[in-house]
């Protein structure tokens, strides 16, 4: 063992033999060799497993949240997909926007399931937000005021409100 591979043991130079035993090892440059690395054979993706990557990204967007016994399904989507909403939902589905701050985003996700479960058309459209902003918001305040901190502060937002109040829904 020579001393580059005392300190370097997974080295990949080798050296050549000194020519003649009795006298002391001359390295010069001209005796190391550089070995190339293997090569690789290029990555490709197949149709099928393009598919099966894209099935497996849907499922780390997607969350399955029971409550009182009835399956909800949770998807988080881009911000582009939705903007500026932060999320909607109905029926057994909620969609929620990914990019949100952690505390917005389970708010948001708290606000939507709400919605999915409330039947009531009391006070119409503008009942059944206050209904989903309050329940929501008795259990998690921060997560309340954090939501409505980034609204009022992203002017894209508050115009989508008063549009929606404008139209009545």
């Amino acid at each position: 063992m020579n001393e580059f591979e005392k300190f370097n043991p997974n080295s990949q130079i080798t050296t050549s033999k000194p020519k003649n035993e009795s006298q002391p090892s001359q390295l010069g440059s001209q005796d190391i060799i550089e070995e190339e690395p293997p090569a690789r054979e290029p990555f490709e993706i197949k149709h099928g497993e393009i598919e099966e990557i894209e099935k497996i990204r849907d499922q780390l967007r997607t969350e399955i949240e029971t409550i009182k016994g009835q399956q909800y399904t949770v998807q988080y989507v881009s911000k582009e997909e939705i903007y500026p909403a932060y999320g909607y939902g109905g029926g057994n589905s909620a969609v929620v926007r990914q990019d949100l701050p952690p505390r917005v985003k389970k708010f948001v996700k708290a606000h939507e399931l709400y919605h999915c479960q409330d039947k009531s058309n009391f006070g119409g459209w503008l009942g059944r937000e206050i209904r989903a902003n309050v329940i929501p918001g008795l259990k998690d305040p921060i997560g309340l005021m954090a939501t409505v901190w980034k609204t009022i502060t992203d002017i894209d937002r508050i115009k989508f409100y008063l549009k929606r109040i404008k139209e009545g829904h």
